[in-house]
């Protein structure tokens, strides 16, 4: 979907966003690697077939019309797997949460921008199904990332066994919420996920204590960390931030490879990974 009005302003945004490492780039360099991206959560109903019923977006009044109708227009596409045979024939609500982001189309010039679903979850835990977070002391924020005022936002998953203890973890995908030259953004992607990685290997969880995924013996997890600094805040529901995403990466343990939802996560908390229904098509960042 094009949205030319909209973001006519995105790189006076995200220049006043990052004045410190504007300076070190041209103004052109700094607005071809601008983008503008919400969070946003919902719902889907999916049949037994594993096809699309109706999708709804949480407090839809806060967002805006055409990110809503993008979602609206994307999901009857969705294909997820179907139930299994002896499984009843019913639909079900699936709670969903999806990454829409606003880029410019190299193609079409500068000042054409294009809006998308990039990434999305659907989660459908009930109580006791998922791990819950047990110690989870927060990472050390990087000096040079502070001291130019550059947040982060690092998506980790980790493996733990019964005992609670992380066995594995490793870093998915680290984005920034500033924009800077190729060089300095490499090098704060390293700095939060090294701070990240020596958090994450102290953390404990409490395994799931019902549903299929109790009866296992280790289990995955994935844990946005955000790195803000004092007397900043996330954005409101509904408003757009500036998103510079990282490379995304496999953990080398992973299993399953339908992963689309790296950095499309509400909240804190650990969500399990490796369960529920997947989604087998349809899915290709626009709908």
């Amino acid at each position: 979907m094009k949205a030319n009005k909209w973001f006519a302003n995105l790189a006076l945004i995200a220049a006043l966003a990052a004045p410190a490492l504007a300076a070190a780039q041209g103004p052109r360099a700094v607005r071809m690697q601008a983008e503008m991206s919400m969070v946003l959560t919902g719902k889907v109903r999916i049949a037994a077939g594993g096809a699309v019923e109706d999708v709804s977006v949480d407090r839809e009044g806060e967002v805006p019309q055409q990110v809503a109708k993008l979602i609206r227009q994307a999901a009857p596409q969705w294909r997820f797997e179907p139930l299994a045979a002896d499984a009843p024939a019913v639909s079900a609500d699936m709670p969903m949460t999806v990454r829409v982001a606003v880029r410019r189309d190299p193609q079409q010039g500068e000042d054409v921008f294009v809006m998308r679903i990039v990434s999305a979850t659907f989660d459908a835990q009930g109580p006791g199904e998922a791990p819950r977070s047990g110690s989870m002391t927060p990472p050390t924020y990087p000096m040079q990332a502070a001291l130019v005022g550059m947040p982060a936002t690092v998506y980790v998953v980790a493996r733990f066994g019964r005992d609670g203890k992380v066995a594995d973890a490793f870093v998915e995908q680290v984005n920034l919420h500033k924009v800077g030259s190729e060089q300095q953004m490499v090098g704060f992607r390293k700095s939060f996920a090294a701070a990240s990685l020596a958090a994450a290997k102290r953390w404990s969880f409490v395994p799931p204590s019902q549903g299929k995924a109790a009866a296992e013996h280790n289990w995955q997890v994935r844990v946005p960390v955000a790195f803000m600094l004092a007397g900043t805040q996330e954005p409101a529901y509904g408003q757009w931030d500036v998103y510079v995403p990282g490379p995304r990466q496999r953990a080398p343990w992973a299993q399953r490879s339908d992963d689309i939802g790296v950095d499309a996560l509400a909240g804190n908390g650990p969500r399990l990974v490796g369960h529920g229904r997947r989604l087998i098509g349809g899915f290709d960042g626009n709908g």
